[in-house]
């Protein structure tokens, strides 16, 4: 997989994925659900062009999980919804995995459990010098991917601004979602939000 900028165009999309992760288990393919997104406006937006394009990067994200997680992202409680949301982000953009990796993960390991702009810039710039295609990358971009980022764990309840802090909220996994993550390959995942070895 590439780095990609192509998060900064994406939201975390909470109900739409929900919605989506539904219309998916009900069977229905994605050229259906494009159609519902443009002739029905499932995703409620002003037009058919941005309708395309959610409907298309939320089939990519549900479509890196196993049709179990993607139930439980239609059925269960909002908090593993969103928790499941950010494992199919992660899977999705390397650069992302990577930023959670990286930054969020050894915050938790360090005990500071808060997201500094060092930490960011000091990311953002080792990604420059190890790749080209961040290297060419606009100042503006990686100002937009880094707000993109906070904005996304915000939204999956990962992180909580106070004052000037970006304070991390370590998720509770119960003992059979964990299960499901480990049998599926999604231990990696797991760890870098946990901040577990």
């Amino acid at each position: 997989m590439e780095y990609s900028a192509g998060m900064v165009s994406s939201l975390f999309w909470l109900s739409e994925t929900r919605k989506t992760a539904e219309l998916l288990t009900a069977g229905k393919d994605l050229n259906e659900i494009r159609a519902l997104a443009q002739i029905e406006n499932i995703y409620q937006v002003k037009n058919d062009i941005r309708a395309r394009k959610i409907a298309n990067a939320i089939v990519k994200r549900l479509q890196s999980l196993p049709i179990v997680l993607v139930e439980k992202i239609a059925n269960s409680d909002i908090g593993t919804a969103k928790l499941l949301i950010l494992f199919s982000i992660m899977k999705t953009d390397l650069l992302f995995f990577e930023f959670m990796h990286e930054v969020y993960r050894p915050a938790i390991l360090l005990g500071e459990c808060i997201i500094t702009d060092r930490a960011i810039n000091t990311f953002f710039d080792e990604k420059k010098v190890q790749s080209e295609t961040v290297a060419n990358w606009i100042d503006t971009t990686i100002n937009k991917l880094e707000r993109c980022y906070i904005g996304i764990l915000r939204e999956a309840g990962l992180l909580k601004t106070e004052t000037d802090e970006r304070k991390i909220i370590i998720p509770l996994v119960d003992y059979n979602l964990r299960k499901q993550l480990e049998d599926n390959g999604f231990t990696p995942y797991l760890n870098a939000v946990t901040g577990e070895a």
